[in-house]
């Protein structure tokens, strides 16, 4: 009792004394704060045995008492350890409801003088603030997570010269950022991602984040990306991780092959409302570890539980593999073909449209198992989404927007008699039906869809174009189409052309042949259209502007 009572009047005597009494002072409560300690690592902190076991470690040999890091130490006192095996007899329990935040301090102060050899000094307030931040934490650490913060808070930053830009807009997948000004720029000196530039904005956001890397050794470096909404990465120019459109925390993760040196990279995000999260993370080969590139983890981390990639593949050579599942930056009845090649594209059947072409790995079914499943995802790279929406559309001039979605607006009516909130839903064109598709010998699909009077197929081959494996697509027309009848083949990139071949972005070109394109401005961007005529039959061949990388 007289313990106890000694350990509550003494934060507030510390505060009365001079400067080298209350250093004194301070270190006899971290002592006294101890003896809750000593069961387990003993008086002189070299932990107890109970025959060839240990209750708990030594804490002179640990590497968080001797680091200059009292923030991770605050950590472990909060939440504890996890046992996860046999090598100690006691986990480390949680001790953020016994210990204020002047004992917490006073207990970093004593045991880092008296078994790391240096004193590391906390005050109050700052365990105060590392309390909030772990707040939302429920269990105790997990030594891997433990080491992870360790190597991170004593190697330099990966990232360098990291700059943001907020930009203002209300968006369901990511806009083209560059064609946009920001409302606000800056620099993170810390080098990592975080959302706190736009913390005040309550939605409606985006954020881009420009940065440079080096790459110590060339290897693999697998990247994990978690959003909620839409983001994506980019490094060297090239869109390695896409994990767009409005939905909860997600982690996409993809393999690079690096070269060592410097690289750029590029994050988009954005924020439709609701719950936010921006994390990012790579691994690397040797003593690289893993490394987070964002302020963010644990929601990261909580996204990511997952089995193990379960990748789909042919089942004979030289055929493809067809595979419907709620997939990425499609509407729900989307349809992922993998062509032979390593060429493979998404097409939607909601919007009976091409969504986007991606090359590399084609599909993960693991996340189908994790938790109530969510839908598979694409393992490839340089996803590039060209012109995803409706495509035909009769304009009466050019000056005419484009409608690339078929939505109407209803009452929310669930459990209640006078519903008020009103939401979107996607409803079929009155202009459109689909007809399904068929496999050839190869199990290439041909789509078949209906446009007001006209019979549309689409169908799509690789084929090697200038030594780089691309998908040929051919769009054939039948009937007798409405005067000013319009098919739309891009609304990304610059749309300029060159010798004939069409910059789409994310170092994808298109050709068209069949037919005289042309380009018009629209809504703040380029667009590529194609007029229609009776028997049009289109081909339009894409191809990315270097072979892919291993």
């Amino acid at each position: 009792m007289k313990r106890i009572l000694l350990l509550s009047l003494l934060p507030s005597l510390v505060a009365c004394l001079p400067l080298s009494a209350q250093d004194d002072k301070i270190l006899e409560l971290g002592r006294l704060t101890y003896q809750s300690c000593v069961a387990c690592h003993g008086p002189d902190g070299k932990g107890i045995r109970a025959g060839d076991l240990q209750m708990a470690p030594s804490l002179h040999e640990s590497a968080f008492i001797k680091s200059d890091h009292p923030e991770l130490l605050t950590a472990i006192i909060l939440k504890g350890i996890l046992k996860e095996d046999n090598k100690y007899i006691q986990a480390m329990l949680p001790l953020e409801a016994i210990l204020n935040n002047e004992q917490i301090a006073a207990l970093i102060a004593y045991t880092t003088k008296e078994f790391g050899g240096t004193r590391r000094n906390a005050k109050p307030g700052d365990v105060a603030k590392w309390r909030k931040e772990h707040a939302g934490r429920t269990s105790p650490w997990k030594r891997g997570d433990l080491v992870e913060m360790l190597t991170e808070a004593t190697t330099p930053p990966f990232l360098s010269k990291l700059r943001y830009g907020i930009y203002e807009g209300k968006w369901e997948e990511l806009p083209d950022f560059s064609a946009l000004k920001p409302a606000k720029t800056g620099t993170l000196d810390d080098g990592h991602l975080a959302l706190d530039p736009a913390k005040d904005r309550k939605g409606n956001f985006g954020l881009v984040f420009d940065a440079e890397f080096t790459i110590p050794e060339t290897g693999d470096y697998v990247f994990s990306l978690t959003s909620d909404d839409g983001s994506a990465l980019i490094i060297d120019g090239e869109t390695v991780i896409g994990n767009d459109g409005i939905h909860p925390a997600k982690t996409v993760r993809m393999k690079e092959s690096l070269q060592a040196g410097l690289h750029t990279m590029q994050v988009q995000y954005f924020e439709a409302g609701g719950n936010r999260t921006l994390a990012l993370s790579v691994k690397g080969p040797g003593k690289f570890g893993t490394r987070w590139l964002s302020t963010e983890k644990d929601e990261a981390k909580k996204a990511a539980q997952s089995f193990e990639p379960i990748p789909l593949t042919a089942r004979n050579p030289g055929e493809a593999i067809v595979h419907r599942a709620f997939l990425p930056d499609a509407k729900p009845r989307a349809i992922g073909v993998g062509y032979p090649g390593a060429v493979n594209l998404v097409w939607d059947a909601d919007v009976l449209n091409l969504a986007y072409v991606f090359r590399g790995d084609f599909m993960d079914a693991a996340p189908h198992w994790n938790g109530r499943g969510s839908g598979s995802s694409p393992l490839g790279k340089d996803r590039v989404k060209l012109a995803h929406g409706l495509p035909f559309q009769v304009l009466e001039s050019l000056d005419e927007p484009w409608e690339p979605f078929s939505e109407a607006k209803v009452k929310y009516e669930r459990d209640t008699e006078n519903p008020q909130k009103e939401i979107t839903i996607n409803v079929r064109h009155p202009d459109y039906q689909f007809r399904g598709y068929r496999l050839d010998a190869k199990r290439f699909p041909t789509f078949r869809y209906d446009y007001r009077k006209l019979v549309i197929t689409d169908t799509f081959a690789p084929a090697e174009v200038d030594g780089v494996t691309s998908l040929v697509r051919t769009v054939k027309v039948e009937g007798d189409p409405d005067e000013h009848t319009y098919f739309r083949v891009a609304e990304t990139g610059s749309q300029a052309v060159a010798d004939g071949w069409i910059d789409a972005g994310s170092n994808l070109k298109v050709k068209v042949e069949g037919a005289e394109t042309v380009t018009r401005k629209s809504g703040g961007k380029d667009e590529t259209l194609v007029p229609v005529a009776a028997g049009t039959s289109l081909t339009l061949t894409y191809r990315w502007n270097a072979p892919l990388q291993p």
